[in-house]
């Protein structure tokens, strides 16, 4: 998962080179983020549904093949269209990663740890986050946008191998590979006797007895929405528009600072992770979409290079909220359903991947970053506020 992360975010630093060698516009650059959400779009329900029933090795080792093929075809790419077709096949190989990864750590323990575990979660994807800007504005520094891109073709190819190896090596001893949960049972009473009932069940906090009402899964998916579309349109967009059209900064600089942005997500994941599970989901959600809201807010104030780099560290603190989302979905989901409930929150998360580009791109283009933050804070409160709906 991390591996795939550093190949997927190789190009975030790179746009204002890419659209330079291609001639594109400010909505342009846009749409090629955007194509990177509607590839993982259209990849959220298989995938929710393929966690659930293949080994996580096969899947990764599918994701590893579309990510080698893509960023080839993306390195290679000398028209907006081959590089739009490129971007979306990077969005299916990271959402295979990504939804498979999230079923994998959600029912690795139980409730009362799941907030830890989606915490570890989304440091595997934050890391490879911070590393992947990073070594794209280095590689670009070096060997052009193309070769970093060639470099993440690379990272594909690797993945695709280490997975499939571990395949062979397991077919080749006669063990079959493991279906996740395939081997979980009922949990037994000290001393024998029959499962927990629901009762016994519902004294866990966390517990997964009640269903989650219709008005909760809206609240639920509010927050993969809200925050997938303030890290496409702003993060993705306007920051390395921003850095590199107003500020001067070069390719390197810009990845440094969403590098050092990404770092500053740790701290955050776990600190949100474990208070959600020691306290309350929603107490931790609420706050954490506000600061999403806070972020985006500061960026809109245009203060410089101290304001956008300030937005980068406040935004990514606040992109903790995705993971105790996650968690407090799969503490309600019965197991059975998960695959598929996860599938159907990564589709909503992937849905503000794909608006956020396209509306930050071309309101930044119309009326610069004020506008365009603005927005985007807006939306960011109006899903805090939709969060309180949640109930433990």
């Amino acid at each position: 998962m991390f591996a795939v992360a550093v190949a997927s975010f190789t190009r975030v630093p790179l746009l204002p080179d890419i659209g330079a060698t291609l001639s594109l516009s400010d909505g342009d650059l846009g749409l090629l983020t955007a194509a990177f959400g509607l590839g993982r779009l259209l990849t959220d329900l298989p995938a929710g549904r393929m966690a659930s029933s293949v080994a996580p090795r096969r899947g990764l080792a599918g994701a590893g093949i579309s990510l080698a093929v893509a960023c080839t075809l993306f390195a290679t790419a000398h028209s907006f269209a081959q590089a739009l077709v490129a971007s979306a096949l990077i969005g299916c190989a990271s959402a295979l990663t990504n939804t498979t990864g999230m079923y994998a750590f959600a029912t690795a323990a139980g409730a009362e740890r799941r907030g830890a575990n989606m915490a570890l979660f989304s440091s595997a994807l934050m890391s490879g986050q911070t590393v992947g800007p990073a070594a794209g504005g280095a590689l670009t520094a070096l060997a052009g946008w193309r070769g970093a891109m060639g470099a993440a073709a690379a990272v594909g190819v690797a993945v695709a191998a280490a997975s499939l190896g571990r395949w062979w090596t397991a077919a080749s001893r006669g063990s079959p590979s493991p279906v996740p949960g395939a081997d979980r049972t009922p949990a037994v009473k000290p001393g024998g006797g029959d499962p927990p009932s629901d009762r016994e069940q519902v004294a866990n906090p966390h517990g997964a007895s009640v269903p989650p009402s219709h008005w909760e899964l809206a609240a639920l998916a509010a927050a993969p929405f809200t925050v997938f579309f303030v890290i496409g349109g702003v993060s993705q967009t306007l920051v390395p528009l921003i850095g590199g059209r107003q500020l001067g900064l070069s390719a390197s600089t810009i990845g440094l600072a969403l590098a050092l942005g990404g770092a500053m997500r740790f701290p955050g994941a776990w600190a949100a992770g474990l208070s959600s599970d020691r306290y309350s989901r929603r107490l931790v959600l609420v706050p954490t979409l506000f600061i999403l809201a806070l972020g985006a807010g500061v960026l809109a104030l245009d203060g410089g290079t101290v304001g956008w780099l300030a937005a980068i560290l406040v935004l990514a603190l606040g992109s903790s909220a995705i993971s105790v989302a996650a968690a407090a979905l799969a503490d309600r989901v019965p197991p059975d359903q998960l695959g598929h409930q996860l599938g159907i929150f990564r589709l909503t998360g992937d849905a503000g991947l794909l608006a956020g580009p396209i509306l930050a791109g071309f309101l930044y283009e119309a009326s610069g970053v004020g506008l365009a933050a603005g927005v985007t804070a807006a939306i960011a409160v109006i899903a805090a506020l939709g969060a309180l709906r949640f109930t433990e």
